[in-house]
């Protein structure tokens, strides 16, 4: 008994020092929490702040830090299936999900309780009626496409402590739209659904991959073509699908773990020569086919433009991927571009922007 006291107290003490013997000589990355390690405060310059100071410096220092985190978050993960971050939800599967806490619409939509008035929504639609106006005046069409996010199309994998799945924000957009009868509209979730097997998102992202992105530009092309004629069509048989793996991903990257999902990745690669890209920039990115009789677009779009535009684009003669959702509302890009037709992509978790962009 004497043995097994003494054997704790050395445990107990070794817990205490070890720590703090171990302290320093680490970088100022915390990759754990995506965040920058408090350094050690100077006394002079800190004065009565000093003992708050050191305090956050050696909660951030302390030895072995990094490695308790780590495993504590890698055993939240693996076996109580719970995410370390706020913005990542570990669903069923291997499904990730994006929360957007603070970053739009967040997961509360999902379950149609995300805080919003009507008068909000008839705003947003409001808004676009005016876009309408001011492109046609410009002599270009415009059509509005709406993205479902990636919990919509795949409820099932979310946990079910964020459901039921009720109709949110994008369904009252749908029912509303009556009252907007110039305003086009393409709620993408007609064309994704019917092909949800195939997997149309990334496991480990919260974007869609690029078999959804070219339901999305079928639909998108189909719709305008209804009004435009000359938009080129997006078919099957003009592409090869290339598939192979992926074990990364923005949600994957959040959680900062280490982890691989082995999740699939695909590519349509053109059987004829399409558009060519011309210009590659962090918020411009143009696509020109010369030769052709195909209409002028350009596309205002947030992220989910980035795997889409660069199939959309075989359907114009030269399409304009403006990345909108980061460098904000352009209003001399389409009067120096005068395209035919203007297209606005927006994800679901960005409605709100509808009354901005």
């Amino acid at each position: 008994m004497r043995g097994l006291r003494l054997l704790r107290i050395v445990l107990f003490l070794t817990a205490l020092v070890v720590p703090l013997a171990t302290m320093g000589g680490t970088d100022g990355a915390l990759s754990n929490e995506q965040r920058t390690r408090v350094a050690r405060p100077d006394l002079a310059k800190a004065g009565a702040q000093y003992p708050e100071q050191f305090d956050a410096y050696f909660r951030d220092n302390f030895g072995w830090r990094d490695r308790l985190i780590r495993w504590h978050h890698l055993f939240k993960f693996h076996f109580l299936r719970q995410s370390p971050v706020d913005n990542v939800i570990v669903g069923r599967d291997g499904w990730l999900f994006y929360a957007a806490s603070g970053d739009g619409v967040d997961i509360r939509d999902f379950g149609g309780r995300w805080p919003h008035s009507d008068s909000d929504v008839e705003a947003w639609l409001t808004h676009q009626d005016a876009r309408v106006e001011e492109y046609a005046e410009l002599g270009a069409r415009y059509l509005v496409a709406l993205a479902p996010n990636k919990h919509t199309v795949y409820p099932e994998y979310v946990p079910a402590r964020y459901g039921p799945h009720a109709p949110g924000l994008l369904e009252e957009i749908r029912t509303r739209l009556s009252r907007h009868p110039q305003l086009d509209v393409v709620d993408l979730r007609e064309a994704l659904l019917p092909h949800r097997d195939a997997q149309l998102y990334y496991r480990g992202d919260s974007h869609w991959n690029a078999q959804g992105a070219f339901r999305a530009a079928q639909a998108i092309t189909d719709a305008l073509r209804a009004r435009v004629p000359a938009v080129g069509s997006v078919r099957d048989e003009d592409y090869i699908l290339h598939t192979g793996l992926i074990d990364s991903g923005d949600l994957v990257n959040m959680l900062a773990l280490g982890i691989q999902l082995n999740d699939r990745s695909f590519a349509y690669e053109r059987r004829s020569p399409g558009a060519r890209l011309i210009r590659n920039e962090e918020l411009h990115r143009v696509w020109e086919q010369p030769g052709t009789n195909l209409p002028k677009a350009v596309l205002l779009a947030d992220s989910y433009g980035a795997t889409l535009s660069p199939i959309l684009a075989d359907a114009f003669s030269r399409l304009h991927y403006y990345v909108a959702a980061r460098g904000g509302p352009d209003a001399n890009l389409v009067r120096q571009e005068r395209p035919d037709v203007v297209i606005l992509l927006t994800v679901e978790r960005y409605l709100p922007s509808l009354g901005i962009q």
